[in-house]
């Protein structure tokens, strides 16, 4: 079993994030499972701002989602059995769904559901305040509105370069993180999800899965798994995503047109940062 990891981040800008990923996939599945880890492509946020700083700005988030509906394309064509999400925006998610019929799970909508099997209510830690109103958003568009005790930013607020650092600059994050946990516990959850790919790598690596008893969630490790099950469940049961509305998938000749007429063409695996 194959499958695409793709992160909303340009893997070229944060090595100690890659190195996290590799190692972290190869231990979240199965044997005989390989997780190939990818990002935007090189250069997509330029060196002068981090992608937390970029995204924020809803146009410049729907350029870096084409990206991603390049990758879930790329992914089909080369034998991938899923593409794993690697963004807790999920980006572009319902476009790629209607693209491809190999499964695409995404880190909200994937950890938000499986939260609720863990205890009745669940939080996120963002990395900074501009991430709680779309946190919100997304529960309410999944249906958990109601199960989500509350979104809590980072205090102070950090990016994603920030937790590139060496373990004397880890310290305060680390104080800070389980500072939001508490807040969240505060709040009434009983289940935390690092609410970015960056941190919870950086919660891993740091060993930091439980705080005053309650669950924080390995959220790229659930991802990774998920993945893995949905391919299995379309593998073996012939589950697949449903063509009937909201996942409804263009005809090949409408596609093509429209992508001729967009000036696209066909990515290739080398094209994304790895």
């Amino acid at each position: 079993m194959r499958i695409w990891h793709q992160s909303f981040t340009d893997l070229t800008m944060v090595p100690l994030y890659r190195r996290t990923l590799v190692e972290h996939a190869s231990r979240a599945v199965d044997p005989g499972t390989e997780v190939t880890v990818h990002g935007l492509r090189p250069g997509t946020y330029g060196r002068d701002y981090a992608p937390i700083d970029a995204i924020r700005h809803r146009y410049l988030e729907s350029l870096n989602e084409i990206q991603v509906c390049e990758a879930a394309l790329t992914a089909e064509r080369e034998g991938y059995d899923a593409v794993a999400l690697g963004c807790f925006f999920d980006p572009a998610l319902r476009q790629a769904r209607s693209l491809v019929d190999i499964p695409v799970v995404s880190l909200s909508e994937t950890c938000m559901l499986l939260a609720c099997s863990f205890g009745s209510k669940f939080a996120l830690v963002a990395l900074n305040g501009d991430q709680q109103v779309r946190y919100e958003e997304l529960a309410h568009a999944y249906g958990l509105e109601r199960r989500l005790a509350a979104v809590l930013p980072m205090d102070p607020p950090i990016d994603e370069y920030t937790l590139e650092g060496d373990e004397e600059a880890s310290r305060p994050i680390v104080a800070g993180f389980e500072a939001a946990c508490r807040r969240a516990l505060a709040a009434g959850a009983e289940v935390i999800i690092p609410g970015d790919g960056v941190l919870n790598e950086f919660v891993w690596r740091h060993g930091l899965l439980r705080v005053d008893g309650a669950t924080v969630m390995d959220a790229l490790g659930v991802l990774f798994r998920y993945a893995a099950f949905m391919a299995g469940a379309r593998a073996t049961l012939g589950l697949g995503v449903s063509r009937v509305k909201h996942y409804a998938r263009p005809s090949a000749e409408m596609l093509q047109h429209a992508r001729a007429f967009a000036g696209m063409r066909a990515a290739d695996e080398k094209d994304f940062s790895q």
